[in-house]
């Protein structure tokens, strides 16, 4: 049954890695730059250097393109760009809109995933964030709000992972593309904690957590469409 929905998706990433050796690497993604045959492309900067591009059309023969920055690999192929740190692996894929009409402006949208690539108990900082706070230690996972959606008609999507998240949602804004300071930002702690959840569900912030059997330890964002939606 159609849908009009007052949505989102996301349309742009912009990702920031601090090297080993202290260089700063900031590259974005967007999703209004992917054309028909979803090729991927996207562009960054290391320091205060110049602005490079990563596409894997500069070489077709190649599954993919590599830029290389101490500790840090940004890697384009086909449509995905992958940017690896020694701890996480982000992974931003442009992804055509299919069911969803009439949205005025986009025709793709970007998915999110992020692989931890070591031992939770590893981290020294503990990840925050409306994503990294769900490597909080204790193996299982919390349910926010979701939306109540109707079989049909015009709805306003309003679910904003109000009790999965530690504060509320406005305390993850960030001024610009490349800031990295919020409420909650870890990325210039030397050592962090995870977030106290027994604190924070004893408090009503939190929902009870729950265990998840043959759980993958990634987490994202991903739009899934189970009926015919206009955006």
């Amino acid at each position: 049954k159609h849908k009009d929905v007052h949505g989102s998706f996301l349309t742009q990433a912009h990702i920031v890695a601090r090297t080993n050796s202290g260089k700063t690497i900031r590259v974005s993604f967007w999703a209004d730059k992917i054309g028909p045959q979803d090729i991927g492309w996207a562009n960054g900067t290391v320091d205060n250097g110049p602005v490079f591009k990563l596409s894997r059309f500069v070489n077709p023969n190649v599954p993919y393109v590599e830029k290389v920055v101490d500790d840090v690999i940004l890697r384009q192929a086909y449509s995905s760009l992958t940017v690896i740190t020694p701890q996480f692996e982000i992974i931003v894929t442009p992804v055509h809109f299919f069911r969803e009409r009439n949205v005025v402006g986009l025709h793709h949208r970007l998915d999110l995933t992020i692989n931890l690539r070591v031992p939770e108990t590893t981290l020294a900082v503990a990840p925050h964030g409306i994503i990294g706070q769900a490597w909080d230690g204790d193996g299982k996972a919390i349910d926010g709000e979701q939306d109540a959606w109707p079989e049909s008609g015009e709805f306003t999507t309003y679910a904003m992972a109000r009790g999965a998240i530690e504060g509320v949602p406005t305390d993850y804004k960030v001024l610009s593309p490349y800031a990295t300071d919020f409420k909650f930002s870890r990325f210039d702690a030397k050592s962090s904690p995870p977030r106290d959840v027994a604190k924070l569900v004893a408090a009503g912030l939190l929902n009870a957590p729950k265990t998840i059997d043959n759980a993958v330890y990634k987490v994202g964002s991903t739009e899934y469409n189970d009926t015919d939606t206009n955006a």
